[in-house]
């Protein structure tokens, strides 16, 4: 079992908006990856076997909570495609255009966010987004 950690901002929604350092543990199964984090002493983990459905799974969690992510894989236009599902990195894309290797971020990367989309979200522009690209 392969454990690796990252560094990420967390907002908490409310009035002053206070932003927080916290730690992502990946550990890397036999069968998919496990993500855990601690924010005001309460544990986050979320299990899959892709990554990006992963971390969504836990980024759900914590805005279920009130706390967003400020990082990349938060951003709306974060895709994964199926080749990527065992890394943590995805495309930032645009509509009408097709995702290029200079668009590869890594999920954990800090981003100056103010909207956090949910899962939900970020599928609805995922479709809109193909549905661009078959118009061009």
């Amino acid at each position: 079992m392969e454990i690796e950690k990252y560094q990420c901002k967390a907002v908490a929604f409310g009035h002053n908006s206070e932003e927080t350092d916290i730690e992502i543990s990946e550990i890397e199964e036999e069968d998919g990856f496990r993500l855990v984090t601690v924010i005001g002493g309460k544990e986050y983990e979320s299990q899959g076997e892709a990554y990006f459905v992963t971390f969504q799974g836990l980024r759900d969690q914590l805005l279920k909570d009130g706390y967003g992510l400020k990082c990349n894989g938060s951003r709306i236009n974060a895709v994964q495609s199926n080749m990527m599902g065992g890394c943590p990195k995805v495309y930032l894309v645009e509509l009408g255009r097709q995702a290029l290797m200079k668009d590869v971020v890594l999920i954990w990367d800090y981003a100056d966010i103010d909207t956090f989309p949910d899962t939900t979200e970020q599928d609805e522009y995922f479709k809109r987004w193909n549905e661009s690209l078959r118009v061009s």
